[in-house]
């Protein structure tokens, strides 16, 4: 009986580790992590960055839908994307290293932040930091977002409302076929 326990207990505990996404978002501003108040996050009318924590065995990036409404942003915690399958196909095509130091905001398309070692190719600051053999640390800085439509750039500073962001990570491009949602963060920047 002892023996048994002992096998569910590990089993259990063995499934939990397995299963966890090791994944992370952080919203880092004069150089601190800044924690939300009931979910939203406060910040000055100053640059800031994106801190994304992953597994770059498992994960090949995160897409980032934002927006100055709250359109994908108030889909929720738990409800069902709508275009879920469609997401890989409406991303727009940022710089290398994000030289801009910029998002890209438009209400159809998504951005795809990803890093690929073997081609030096990604759409993170150029300073990607090694945890261990398996986790990286990637951030992406941002002084402005970027109109592709209008083909117009609003710094920070000149923000006057909230800037929604919603992160997704899905199954890797080289699995995709059917895309599944395997991890989901959103945020609420207010600036002040």
């Amino acid at each position: 009986m002892k023996t048994t326990l002992s096998l569910f207990f590990f089993a259990l505990v063995a499934s939990t580790a397995f299963s966890q996404t090791k994944v992370g978002l952080k919203i880092i501003q004069n150089g601190a992590p800044v924690t939300p108040v009931n979910g939203e996050y406060e910040l000055k009318k100053a640059p800031f960055s994106v801190e994304f924590t992953f597994d770059v065995n498992n994960y090949d990036g995160v897409f980032v839908y934002a927006d100055f409404t709250d359109a994908v942003y108030k889909t929720g915690d738990k409800a069902a994307l709508p275009d879920l399958q469609d997401i890989p196909y409406k991303v727009v095509k940022e710089d290398n290293f994000n030289p801009s130091k910029q998002i890209a905001i438009n209400s159809d398309t998504w951005a795809f932040w990803y890093y690929n070692k073997e081609k030096n190719e990604y759409r993170f600051d150029r300073d990607i930091k090694t945890v261990d053999a398996n986790t990286m640390v990637a951030t992406r800085t941002v002084e402005q977002v970027y109109f592709p439509v209008k083909e117009k750039t609003v710094k920070v500073a000149e923000f006057t409302e909230p800037l929604y962001l919603f992160f997704l990570v899905t199954n890797p491009y080289n699995q995709r076929g059917v895309v599944r949602e395997l991890y989901r963060q959103r945020m609420k920047l207010n600036f002040k």
